[in-house]
This record gives C-alpha cells, structure tokens and sequence, in this order.
C-alpha cells in the first residue's frame, strides 16, 4: 500500500533534474517518473514514500526551483486511491519471454554473396536512376518537377 504520492512540475528539465536529486537526498522517498507535460516545456517530477518524507522532499524540490525560478506547483496525496495508478501510473505491459526453442541443427552452407547495391550519385533524390552527380544543377535531377 502507498503512504503518499507527490507531484511537482517544473519548467525545464535542468531544473527537473536538480529538484528530482534535491529531494531524493533531503528524504528517504522513490522517485517514481518524469513526464513531459504538452506545452511551456513544463516537466512533472513524480515520488511516492510515506507522508512526512513526501512533504519534507516537495517543501526542499520547492526551495529548489524557486531559486532558479522554475517552480510551478506542487500536490501531496496521502494515502491515495488505487484508482489514482491506473490513471497517473500506468502500468507498461510488458510482453511475455517466447519459449525457447532448441535451434534446429544448421546445415554447412557456403556464404551467401553479398548484394551489389548501385550506388545514389544524385545526393536530391538518392535515385541511382538519377543521371545527376552532386554539384550538377540541380535541374539535372529527373525528380525536380517533383520537389517543387
């Protein structure tokens, strides 16, 4: 069961950081998630651990980001809902290991020939149906009709 969860956004990730490592060492709390919020280049800091670490740890990132002019808010929830993770802490899937198989015995073969690809010269198109050599006009190139 969570204690507390806390939440602290912050313009700038430079400032993120230093709050992040500002109140992971004031308080003995887990530091849970960033998040890049839309706009603004707002970054949320997010850490759960019992209720009085939570707040000592918001009240020192606080301090923090104020200093640098980077505070923008702060929320302490003691003992939250289980409903709050699904939403704000999403769970990531993670896809189950495939069996593993005993590889089936390989057969000498000779190595396969590498594949010649023909070289792009027109560095527009990358067509190497392309007539055009970088430092020809570009008019030269059998797609400018197309670039315009």
């Amino acid at each position: 069961m969570h204690q507390a969860i806390g939440i602290i956004e912050i313009k700038g990730l430079a400032s993120a950081i230093t709050v992040a490592d500002t109140m992971a060492k004031v308080a003995n709390i887990d530091l849970i998630d960033t998040e890049k919020a839309k706009g603004f280049g707002w970054i949320t800091v997010k850490i759960e651990g019992d209720v009085a670490a939570v707040n000592a740890a918001l009240e020192a990132g606080e301090q923090t980001a104020i200093q640098s002019d980077s505070f923008v808010a702060k929320k302490v929830i003691p003992r939250p809902g289980e409903e709050i993770f699904t939403v704000f802490w999403p769970k990531e899937e993670v896809a189950p290991e495939p069996e593993k198989e005993e590889p089936a015995p390989v057969e000498q073969e000779k190595p396969a020939e590498p594949e010649v690809m023909a070289e792009a010269t027109c560095n527009l198109c990358h067509d190497p149906a392309c007539p055009r050599v970088k430092g020809d006009p570009r008019q030269d190139c059998i797609h400018f009709d197309e670039e315009k």
